[in-house]
């Protein structure tokens, strides 16, 4: 009888221990490193002077795995969506959470585009897109 409980407790612990879900590719490759903004443009121009509408993102940017993050001076969460096909991002220091689209990721570059609120024209957004390169 002793024989069978401890075949159990070792059965069961094997099967919870390999059924752990290992992280998906993706995530891997956006949490596995810290990216540098490469180009921050807004409907294709430098957003990142004086004033621009991408300054605050110039920097480093990085997603850890807990779904925290730092995104240019911006301290926030961050999220996939269930294909892991956009990204969104949330700051007490943001309007409102932004939703990209993830134009490319790999192992040294990360794309980013979506579009936003044009306050001068409410019914023209403007397109964003961001680059990033692995640090």
């Amino acid at each position: 009888m002793k024989n069978l409980i401890l075949f159990v407790i070792i059965s069961v612990s094997l099967v919870t221990f390999s059924c752990k879900e290992k992280d998906s590719e993706r995530f891997e490759l956006l949490t596995g490193t810290i990216w540098e903004a490469e180009s921050l443009l807004a409907d294709g121009v430098d957003a990142t002077g004086p004033d621009g509408l991408l300054e605050n993102f110039v920097g480093e940017a990085q997603f850890k795995a807990d779904g925290t993050g730092t995104f240019g001076s911006f301290v926030g969460e961050w999220k996939f969506n269930s294909d892991e096909t956009k990204i969104t991002i949330s700051s007490d220091d943001l309007l409102l959470p932004i939703t990209c689209d993830i134009i490319e990721l790999t192992g040294t570059t990360l794309k980013l585009q979506t579009l936003v609120p044009n306050p001068e024209d409410l019914q023209t957004p403007i397109t964003v897109e961001m680059t990033f390169r692995a640090k």
